[in-house]
């Protein structure tokens, strides 16, 4: 049986891969790990403040406007980005894009306040990430052999 050096080239010979080996899947595992993880770890500190203290992540105009603490609703932006990481770990072809969607919402938030601007950069490009998650969930990227 023939080898070849690099997965892409075995897919043109009609080789069989192990998805493992394809950068495409490498990518999407990496995303994926990253945007179930990540949500759940910091919607879990919104209750415990290890990381950071969240409160002070919430623009006045919105804290004066909804009639709670930003504490308390900070509660709920946790329990919020908690859900969110648990649908991308089963749904993740969804879930890529709520996570996008509510990272789009904290940009506008950090952009009311006066020098969060490079979170929100941040968050702008975390967002991109979110997004390719949901383009390479969305599709079969397995390779296929004619089995």
């Amino acid at each position: 049986m023939a080898t070849a050096s690099h997965p892409s080239s075995a897919v043109r010979s009609g080789m069989r891969v192990s998805s493992f080996q394809l950068p495409v899947y490498q990518a999407r595992v990496i995303l994926y790990v990253g945007f179930v993880v990540l949500p759940i770890v910091a919607g879990l500190d919104k209750f415990f403040h290890y990381l950071v203290n969240w409160d002070a992540y919430l623009a006045p105009i919105f804290a004066n406007t909804l009639g709670v603490t930003a504490h308390t609703f900070m509660y709920g932006v946790g329990v919020i980005e908690i859900v969110a990481g648990l649908v991308v770990m089963v749904w993740p072809q969804v879930g890529a894009y709520i996570v996008a969607i509510w990272l789009w919402g904290i940009i506008v938030n950090l952009l009311a306040i006066p020098g969060y601007y490079d979170i929100a950069l941040r968050d702008f490009g975390l967002s991109l990430g979110a997004l390719a998650l949901g383009r390479l969930s969305a599709g079969d990227y397995l390779v296929r052999t004619g089995d």
